[in-house]
């Protein structure tokens, strides 16, 4: 027991070098990895690399043999990236629609996309399932951005499996948009394309426009593209 400060000091001396490599495998943005985005910007491995120094220890203890140690670290992604990468900006988004296109009396509480099966992947003349990733966007049909994780309110998007539908309540309400994607974009297809006519209809009502601007919008997908 007396050697369990040292071993976890032992242990923790190896956990940031480990923590940058699992941090590198996630899915970054329409580029790629978090790896890949790095090998691009060393200034963002700077950044990630406090990140890494940043881990916290929820618990530790000894085995019941008194051989080894035992920890259990949690590092919430959400809070820390916008605290450490700074924002690009901020969406501007599109004019309302010229002419009358038809709106909710009520408001809508946010947006849901629901994302099917083997969606063509614009530009490539390939279909694929999405791939969530931290910084994936939502576009318009002409590629305009509508939502953007990385500008505005930093609001990641809410990836849930089509079973938990019920979970995304607490996010975008219970009258949401209902819409449903109709291509995806990016060599690492996680873009989400919205169609003409459903861009404009969010873009019409000024709820639309504010769950865009806020990060009111979940996405729906199944299980075996999460």
């Amino acid at each position: 027991p007396s050697d369990h400060p040292q071993a976890l000091k032992a242990l923790e001396r190896e956990l940031p070098p480990y923590v940058m490599r699992e941090l590198g495998r996630l899915a970054w943005n329409r580029r790629g990895t978090l790896q890949q985005e790095m090998d691009k910007n060393p200034s963002l491995r700077t950044h990630i690399k406090s990140i890494a120094d940043t881990i916290n220890r929820e618990w530790s203890r000894l085995s019941e043999d008194q051989k080894s140690v035992e920890a259990f670290y949690s590092l919430e992604l959400e809070e820390i990236l916008p605290e450490i990468i700074p924002s690009t900006g901020f969406e501007e988004l599109s004019e309302k629609p010229i002419g009358w296109v038809p709106v909710p009396e009520d408001s809508w509480t946010g947006i849901l996309i629901y994302v099917p099966e083997n969606l063509p992947v614009r530009g490539t003349g390939l279909s694929a399932d999405i791939h969530p990733a931290l910084y994936a966007r939502v576009l318009s049909d002409s590629l305009k951005v509508l939502a953007d994780p990385s500008m505005g309110n930093r609001q990641l998007l809410s990836y849930r499996n089509t079973q938990d539908r019920e979970k995304t309540e607490s996010l975008i309400g219970r009258r949401p948009y209902r819409v449903m994607a109709r291509e995806l974009y990016g060599d690492y297809p996680c873009d989400i394309i919205l169609s003409k006519e459903d861009t404009r209809r969010i873009l019409a009502a000024d709820s639309g426009r504010h769950a865009l601007s806020e990060g009111r919008i979940a996405i729906l997908i199944d299980s075996k593209s999460e």
